[in-house]
Order: structure tokens, then sequence, then C-alpha cells
């Protein structure tokens, strides 16, 4: 039996285990305080914008620890190397914590301090988590590093607006995080999405083989490149919408291989399936947004972050818990309702408010709820499985 001396080591005996369990926390009660925030029932640091600090815990915060749990967990395994554990694990999530401290208390820290405190994350992970593809010369999967480094960029021009060595680069540098996270979705969904379908069907007897065209895959990240570049460098509303339908198009016609018809009695598949639809509805927003303006651009983006970002993490965060703690894939009964809050979510905060503008913060309000609620359930249920040992009493 587990101790309480043995569990402090455990938690630290792989990556997924104190990063996921951070993103199941942090993504309930920095969305609560939020949603208390824009309501007026809480205050926020007065250095950052309101939005631009629910921005950028989102991102920097909640996504940082679902992409470090990820890929210090993923990597591991494509290069049949040891993962990052003990000390040097504990030191990655101080800086973490570090990194939230920071910006909560940004009012009473000069903007040098914060930014260089919030900004120590990303490429501590970089190099911890990435080393062993560059060891392997996995060329395949140099997208990753490469990602962070853009990830790392991003971070960088929110703080040096702060510091006032630049002028209107914050927004920038959140709609540069948020194309980046689009870019790790698409790339993680591909490889994983089909893979895990397949591998389902074919244990209930079906000749299915994972059908992944790499020349599609490098397709449409290199598209959601131009995207960006067209928005961010050109302000090109007409070129950057005009892509991003096609990002759009080749999306959904990559799921036509999938078989996603063939797993909807299977929550622990429809759940990534339902991520990349929703990745490819957030395209489809984003070039109504820019060709159009029928649809705002916050929302397009909201459609990328709650819906698809949202969806994905759950969907990989419950399976990967259960698969890399030698658990079997079943999911306890509170899960499929967390899956489905986050897309209620998402489908309240992008659509709602354009069928009743009136209502358009309750429809705010009701869509952070709903987040919280999704992601208290995953912290509640996975504490356990995330803080306890192997179910097959191997180490890790």
């Amino acid at each position: 039996m587990q101790t309480n001396a043995e569990r402090p080591l455990l938690m630290l005996a792989y990556g997924f285990r104190p990063f996921f369990l951070l993103a199941g926390i942090y993504g309930t009660l920095a969305v609560a305080v939020w949603t208390a925030a824009y309501v007026g029932a809480l205050p926020l640091p007065r250095t950052f914008s309101p939005m631009l600090w629910h921005g950028h815990e989102m991102l920097f915060g909640f996504t940082a620890a679902v992409l470090s749990g990820f890929l210090m967990t993923a990597i591991p395994n494509w290069t049949q190397s040891s993962p990052v554990s003990g000390g040097r694990l504990a030191a990655l999530v101080a800086l973490w914590f570090a990194g939230r401290l920071a910006f909560l208390m940004s009012d009473f820290l000069p903007a040098v301090v914060t930014a260089a405190v919030d900004l120590a994350l990303i490429p501590t992970l970089a190099v911890m988590a990435t080393a062993p593809i560059f060891a392997m010369r996995q060329k395949h999967n140099y997208f990753f590093p490469a990602l962070l480094a853009a990830f790392f960029v991003a971070d960088l021009l929110i703080h040096l607006e702060a510091m006032g060595l630049t002028a209107a680069t914050a927004e920038s540098g959140l709609y540069l995080a948020m194309y980046v996270v689009a870019m790790f979705l698409s790339l993680i969904s591909g490889r994983i999405v089909p893979n895990f379908t397949a591998g389902a069907l074919r244990m209930r007897g079906e000749n299915v083989e994972a059908r992944i065209s790499m020349p599609l895959e490098l397709s449409i990240v290199a598209l959601m490149i131009a995207v960006a570049v067209a928005d961010l460098v050109f302000d090109s509303a007409a070129a950057g919408g005009a892509l991003a339908l096609v990002v759009a198009g080749l999306l959904a016609f990559r799921m036509l291989k999938w078989n996603t018809g063939k797993i909807l009695d299977t929550p622990l598949l429809w759940v990534l399936h339902l991520g990349v639809l929703w990745l490819a509805t957030g395209f489809a927003c984003l070039g109504l947004a820019d060709l159009t303006g029928f649809v705002a651009k916050s929302t397009a983006f909201h459609a990328l972050t709650i819906g698809a970002g949202g969806t994905m993490a759950l969907g990989v965060m419950t399976r990967a818990s259960l698969g890399h703690t030698g658990r079997p894939f079943v999911l306890a009964k509170p899960i499929p309702a967390a899956y489905i809050l986050i897309s209620l979510a998402a489908v309240t905060r992008v659509f709602a408010p354009a069928i009743m503008p009136s209502a358009y913060q309750a429809f705010i309000v009701a869509a952070g709820l709903m987040w919280a609620a999704a992601f208290a359930i995953f912290a509640i249920v996975y504490w356990p499985v995330l803080t306890g040992p192997r179910a097959d009493g191997k180490p890790g």
C-alpha cells in the first residue's frame, strides 16, 4: 500500500502526473476567477488588462500545463528514452507555479521580474522534453521544439509591451500563441486520433488500418503558419480568411478517413474526434470573421480555445492518465458529462451571443461556469489516478 511519504515521489515519476493534475485544478480556478472578475465580484491585477490576464493564463498557465504533461510523457515513448522525473521534474513544476504567482502579483513586481519568472518555463520545458528528439535525430518530430520556440516568442511579445519596450505587441502575442496551440492540436490529433480509433476497431474484430497522410498533415500546418503570417505580419484579412477556410476544409476532409461514425458509442474516442471538429469549426469561423465580419475574431478564437483546446485537453488527459497508470480504458461515469460540458461551454460562448445578443453577459458567465465544472470533474475523478500507484504494480 502507498504511504503518504511515497505519494510526493510518485507524483514526480512522470510528467503527466503533476501537470495534468495542475491543468485540471488551474483550468477550474483560473476560469472561475475570471468569471467572477467579469461580473465585478473580484479584482484582477491592473498591470494587464482583464482580457489580457485571462488570455495569458489560459494559454501560458492552463495550456502550458497540458502541453508539459503531454510532451514529457509522449516524447520518452517516441524516443524510447527515460522520462524526466524526480528533482528535474519538480524544478519544472516549480517554474510553472512561479510564473502563475508572478503574473498574479504583477502589480507589486517590476515588469522585468514578472517577465523573467513567467518566461522561464517554456525554454526549460523545451530543453528537458525535446532533447531526446535531437539525440535520436527524429526529424519528423522537430516541429515540436520549433512550436515551443514560437510559443515562447508569443509570451515574450506580451511582456515586452508590459515593460514598455514595444507598443501594441501583447495582443499579437496572444494571437500568435493561439495559432501555435492550433498547430500543436493539428499535429497531435493527426497522429493519435486515427491510431487510437483504428486500434479500438481492430479490438472489435474489424480489419482497419490507421490512415495518416504526412503530406496532408504537413500541408495543414504549413497553411496554419500562412494564416498566422497573413494575420500578424501582413494584416491581410482577405488572405488570412481565405487560407483559414482552406485549413478548415482540409481538417474536415482529414476526418473522412478516420471512421468517426463507428466510434460514436465510445466517449474516450468520440471526444477526440469532436475536438478535431471544433478545430475545423474554429478555422471556419476565423475565415468568416476575416472575410465577412459576420463573426467576431474573438469568437473564432474561442472556438479554437474552448472548443478545440478544451475538448482535446480533456480527451487526451483522461485517456493518457489511464493508459500510463496501467488502467483499462474505462471511463468513470462523470467524465462523459465533462466532455459534454466543454462543448456546451464552447457553443454557449461562440454561437449563443449571435442568436441573443442581449444576453451576452449571461452567456459568458454560463460558458465560464460550464468550463470550470468540466475541469473540476476531471480534477476530482483523476486525483487518485494521478497521485496513486499504477494499477498494474509497475513503476512510473
